[in-house]
């Protein structure tokens, strides 16, 4: 059984996050919602 280890937010897990919620946007949630709506809530580069 794996175990889940969770710890306190750390600057350089940043970029990793910023990663995963830009590739969770445009994977799991791009059925639901056009590109443009894709790429207003989860632009490729930071604004």
């Amino acid at each position: 059984m794996a175990r889940m280890f969770m710890r306190r937010y750390q600057p350089e897990d940043c970029a990793a996050l910023a990663k995963l919620f830009y590739d969770t946007v445009h994977s799991v949630n791009a059925k639901d919602y056009t590109l443009p709506q894709l790429a207003a809530w989860a632009p490729e580069k930071e604004i």
